[in-house]
């Protein structure tokens, strides 16, 4: 595939540099995720590319940034994503209660069920490798909790316990282990010398107190679930979407061969329902090897659902591999200009140095530039009538794309 060069527009970024967690929705931070958006970068896209009540389209939603952002903006969205995980912490950012008191009623719920059930649940069929993470009790509630969550189809409090399955601090359920990714940290904190840390962890608190995180800041809109949303769990090859019926298309694709998104979630993913990863690995479009012929299709689809004369916008990142920097806007462009026939036109390129401390594993040089491309779809020359919708209303645009 041949790249297309793409003019370098300039950008302030400085309008979502810092960190972002003091002034971000508390949901933003339900569960972790490698290589995620910042918010602030998100707000922004929105603000410039679409207005209240359009209806945005997140083809790979990840742990849910844009579909979040878009409904507290009041643009309706349609997020998809293949992961099972990126499927759920989405879902369960957008399905949160409207308040504290009502999420905290329903895990109590769910806890007092966790009492029952708990002590019924053998641990003779689970992986040594997920047993290692957890002490047998604990390990008994966190499986109790999500049997129970599934047949509720509780995604906020699934979000939830997803969220505070490992890491070191002791609000969390596992052994010491790193947070984005399942390691245990047995040589910095052994067993031998800090055994209190291999100690039972009580789910009923750190649930608790995690859904308390979640309503920290700031207090949800008294709109909040009145903005209509679809989550799939899809490839975005195959989008279940009607043609021309989207507002605005903003994502961030899977990096060219940089990211390992089912090994570095592959414990959720195991108390999700999926026994082996690797099956999952070589289904995501990050896999360098189908990379390529898959974002092919991925941008076609993209095409196929833009409404003339709007924009989709990629965030995508320069990948540096094996002495090689592939510098996927330009890839993404030659792509877009190929499977549109000329319809879908790179508009320009923003750049922004991706600092360290963002970064999900420090000092890595796998990617050092994250690039905005702005692709628009070129208006017909005889404009067909498009569907009337009053600019507020999202219902009627999303039933419309769904049909």
């Amino acid at each position: 595939m041949e790249t297309t060069s793409v003019p370098v527009l300039p950008l302030n970024n400085g309008l979502w540099q810092g960190c972002y967690n003091g002034r971000e929705s508390s949901l933003h931070q339900l569960a972790p995720y490698v290589g995620k958006l910042k918010s602030g970068m998100v707000n922004v896209l929105l603000e410039t590319f679409t207005r209240r009540g359009d209806l945005v389209l997140d083809p790979f939603c990840g742990s849910g940034v844009v579909p979040l952002e878009s409904i507290l903006m009041g643009r309706a969205t349609i997020a998809s994503d293949l992961s099972p995980y990126a499927y759920v912490v989405t879902l369960g950012k957008l399905s949160a209660p409207s308040s504290r008191s009502e999420a905290l009623h329903a895990a109590e719920d769910v806890l007092a069920q966790v009492d029952e059930l708990s002590p019924r649940i053998h641990l003779a069929s689970i992986p040594e490798w997920v047993i290692q993470f957890f002490h047998p009790r604990t390990l008994q509630e966190t499986l109790a909790a999500f049997q129970i969550l599934k047949k509720r189809e509780d995604y906020f409090l699934t979000a939830c316990l997803l969220g505070i399955l490992h890491h070191v601090r002791p609000g969390f359920l596992s052994y010491p282990a790193s947070h984005l990714t399942p390691y245990l940290r047995t040589r910095m904190y052994p067993p031998e010398s800090q055994p209190q840390l291999y100690s039972y962890r009580d789910l009923r608190s750190r649930l608790l107190a995690k859904v308390e995180r979640a309503y920290r800041r700031p207090d949800l809109d008294e709109d909040w679930g009145g903005t209509p949303y679809k989550v799939f769990q899809v490839n975005a090859m195959l989008l279940p979407i009607k043609a021309e019926s989207i507002d605005a298309i903003i994502s961030s694709p899977p990096y060219f061969g940089a990211l390992d998104y089912a090994r570095d979630n592959r414990l959720r993913l195991w108390f999700l329902g999926v026994p082996d990863w690797r099956n999952l690995d070589k289904a995501l479009t990050a896999n360098q090897k189908v990379y390529i012929p898959q974002m092919t299709q991925c941008v076609a689809e993209m095409n196929r659902v833009l409404r003339p004369g709007k924009y989709c916008v990629l965030v995508l990142g320069d990948v540096y591999r094996d002495g090689t920097t592939r510098n996927t806007a330009e890839v993404i462009a030659g792509i877009a200009h190929d499977v549109s026939h000329g319809q879908l036109v790179a508009e320009g390129v923003y750049s922004d140095e991706i600092p360290d401390i963002r970064r999900s594993r420090r000092r890595t040089r796998t990617t050092k530039i994250e690039k905005i491309l702005v692709l628009k779809k070129r208006p017909r020359r005889t404009q067909l009538p498009s569907p009337s919708f009053p600019t507020a209303v999202a219902e009627e645009r999303l039933a419309y794309a769904l049909a």
